[in-house]
């Protein structure tokens, strides 16, 4: 009996950023799937829902692995497994701390615990946004947080120099 199987071999790492944008809001592989298909992803590029579910499963792939470099920005610059320009290694960093106005509304005033983290779901529950988006945003504020609580000088410029982040969103 055999089994069916797609390789994809490059040596270098493409972001569409319009999948990880749905990562980023917290959707599952098969709600982006979907929502793409709603947008008319398929006919636009000429593809059937199949490979668009084979290309989204591939980029989740690929963010999971990224997201631990992305937990430190300084590791994504540095590191060699992905070949990634740097216009996309910002956009990464950018998108991925972003904040939405409606789940910080929610976190402001909070302590930033692992007590409360448990806590997020009625966060997620009132902003309207995923869990998943809730706790990708309250572990880069508690992060950010930590990161430049005690170090002397401007907080903007820390956050700037440590999470690689443009002055509006440090």
């Amino acid at each position: 009996m055999y089994t069916e199987v797609d390789v994809f071999v490059s040596n270098y790492t493409l972001i569409d950023p319009e999948i990880y944008q749905l990562w980023i809001e917290g959707c599952s592989s098969s709600e982006a799937v979907s929502t793409l298909h709603q947008r008319g992803f398929a006919k636009q590029h000429g593809a059937t829902v199949e490979l668009i579910a084979s290309d989204v499963l591939d980029h989740y792939r690929t963010f999971a692995l990224l997201e631990r470099l992305l937990t430190v920005p300084s590791k994504l610059s540095e590191q060699m497994v992905f070949q990634i320009d740097d216009a996309t290694k910002q956009m990464l960093i950018e998108k991925y701390y972003d904040l939405d106005d409606a789940v910080i509304r929610e976190l402001l005033g909070r302590k930033l615990s692992s007590r409360h983290r448990k806590d997020l779901d009625e966060v997620a529950e009132r902003s309207g946004a995923p869990l998943r988006c809730c706790r990708r945003q309250f572990d880069n504020v508690r992060r950010v947080f930590k990161a430049v609580e005690e170090m002397p000088g401007n907080v903007v410029a820390n956050i700037r120099t440590t999470f690689l982040l443009s002055e509006p969103l440090a």
